[in-house]
């Protein structure tokens, strides 16, 4: 959030931070009267892989140009700050399906009282 001015495209930009609504990205930034969607992501090395999830790649593909993936590569050493316009168009996506593990609870057998 402190360092996105630094960034060529968000620069004088408003920032609007929307991590908390669920909607597919973290961030919406106004810049000139045109809207940013940017989804932030990290990598520990200076190279890698990351994960969209699907809500976050239907966004991608809805907004194309104005969804920006904004990459924080290299946390492990001096961080370096990679944005990818269109992330859909540019980069290679495989569907995985994840099955979420299977939860253990313990239900009281009788009623107290």
């Amino acid at each position: 959030m402190n360092n996105y001015n630094s960034i060529s495209i968000f620069r004088n930009g408003l920032l609007e931070d929307a991590r908390l609504y669920g909607d597919g990205y973290d961030f919406q930034v106004s810049v000139n009267k045109k809207l940013y969607l940017a989804e932030i992501k990290g990598i520990r090395e200076k190279s890698g892989k990351f994960r969209l999830t699907e809500n976050e790649y239907k966004k991608a593909l809805e907004y194309k140009n104005d969804y920006i993936i904004t990459l924080i590569i290299n946390l492990n050493g001096i961080p370096k700050i990679l944005t990818i316009v269109n992330p859909i168009k540019y980069l290679k996506f495989e569907e995985k399906f994840i099955k979420s593990k299977t939860v253990k609870e313990y239900h009281l057998a009788k009623a107290i009282c």
